[in-house]
């Protein structure tokens, strides 16, 4: 945890009835929250290998699922009105000065004026959290020319197309479907001709 951040965290816990569990590294999410049941506990995990700035913002959306849960919103839309109002409560103490990097306030600022299911799809939020994460071994996808052609890990090949809004368009070579990566997407650059239709 960011220094000076633990405290309303602990108070928090001491007073919900909720686990938590710091979890292996898992590619397809930085934290969950799990309802539990009529024999346990509810709970709350977040990946082990966040920078602290990450893993406190991950903890403190998957608070706001919690108190929610806890609240009697059992039917409610996991990322609709009373969650963001819950987690923008929650948060509002971490964002007075001083408590996180100025970058990282601003961004997580603005991004809880309506935020979303995932911190890592707020590009601004993302790029603030990724200065602090150690250095990379992959290639950020926003780092090639357009047209160039990249892989991912699981064999399939791609061409970078044009940007959308936030996001890049790509064919994938593999079986000729669309799909659209994040600007900080890690892909393997692949030291081939740029690819020409």
């Amino acid at each position: 945890m960011p220094a000076g951040c633990s405290q309303p965290v602990y108070d928090w816990f001491m007073n919900h009835r909720v686990l938590l569990r710091i979890s292996r590294r898992r590619r397809s999410k930085l934290g969950d929250f799990r309802s539990g049941g009529h024999y346990r506990v509810p709970e709350i995990s977040v990946n082990h290998n966040l920078n602290v700035y990450s893993f406190l913002i991950t903890l403190l959306h998957e608070m706001a699922h919690a108190e929610v849960y806890l609240a009697g919103g059992r039917r409610e839309t996991p990322h609709g009105r009373r969650w963001k109002e819950a987690y923008r409560r929650i948060a509002a103490p971490f964002l007075a000065d001083g408590l996180l990097p100025e970058a990282v306030r601003l961004a997580f600022s603005a991004y809880m004026k309506n935020p979303g299911a995932s911190s890592t799809v707020n590009v601004p939020l993302a790029e603030a959290l990724a200065q602090f994460d150690p250095p990379r071994n992959g290639t950020l996808i926003s780092a090639l020319e357009p047209n160039a052609l990249f892989g991912l890990p699981d064999g399939r090949r791609f061409v970078k197309g044009e940007k959308l809004r936030k996001r890049y368009r790509c064919l994938c070579l593999t079986n000729k479907r669309t799909y659209l990566f994040s600007p900080l997407a890690e892909i393997i650059p692949l030291n081939e001709q740029n690819y020409t239709a």
